[in-house]
């Protein structure tokens, strides 16, 4: 008998950068834990499912897995407008995926308001003789924005759990600050620390996917 669950919520979740960066990989390797060195590229918007258990709610995670090439630009918008949060990722060997995260964060900024959750991933560092981006220009970068930033490998599995969890936290500690602000409470401590209650986070193994 499967267990009861009292209470699930929806987290949606949009991963953008360009082309072959490795976005596919990365939803495969938190949400399943599999890798695979080739990948068909994604045309249009594809999803996976991952369930994460919370304080003893259950989180349905749904991760939006956009094409990345021009012409499927116009299609973000409009699901831009429904997630939750975004993860922005490039390729530490290509100068082109990182160049175009500017543009990238600017028009999520003018759609979602800057307070909107993101994180910033640099992904291939198992390719580090290749690197051409520094880190340091990295976090520079997410700095200036306020972005959480990740360095990660979708080979070898490094960090993927880590930023994955990291904008699920976001997401829902976002929700906890405008659930505060429209109830006119303030979960915040007289001295302006901040304790997240969304730091005890266990997945549950179900994971489920579609192609659209």
């Amino acid at each position: 008998m499967s267990e009861k669950t009292d209470h699930e919520e929806l987290i949606s979740i949009m991963v953008l950068g360009n082309s072959s960066v490795g976005k596919t990989s990365f939803i495969l390797r938190f949400t399943e834990n599999e890798y695979k060195d080739i990948y068909i590229s994604t045309i249009g918007i594809d999803f996976k499912i991952k369930y994460i258990k919370i304080n003893d709610i259950r989180y349905k995670v749904l991760f939006y897995d956009t094409a990345g090439q021009e012409r499927f630009h116009s299609i973000a918008p409009s699901i831009i407008k429904k997630v939750h949060g975004i993860i922005i990722m490039y390729d530490i060997t290509d100068v082109l995926s990182f160049d175009s995260i500017r543009e990238i964060i600017e028009s999520i900024n003018e759609e979602k308001g800057k307070d909107f959750p993101m994180i910033l991933i640099g992904n291939k560092i198992d390719l580090e003789n290749e690197r051409l981006i520094k880190k340091e220009e990295a976090e520079e970068l997410a700095e200036k924005y306020g972005m959480e930033f990740f360095e990660i490998s979708n080979k070898e599995g490094i960090n993927i759990e880590k930023a994955g969890l990291s904008i699920v936290k976001k997401i829902l500690e976002k929700r906890q600050d405008d659930s505060n602000i429209e109830t006119n409470e303030s979960s915040r401590p007289s001295d302006g620390s901040y304790h997240s209650k969304y730091s005890n986070i266990d997945n549950d193994g179900s994971n489920r996917n579609h192609c659209c």
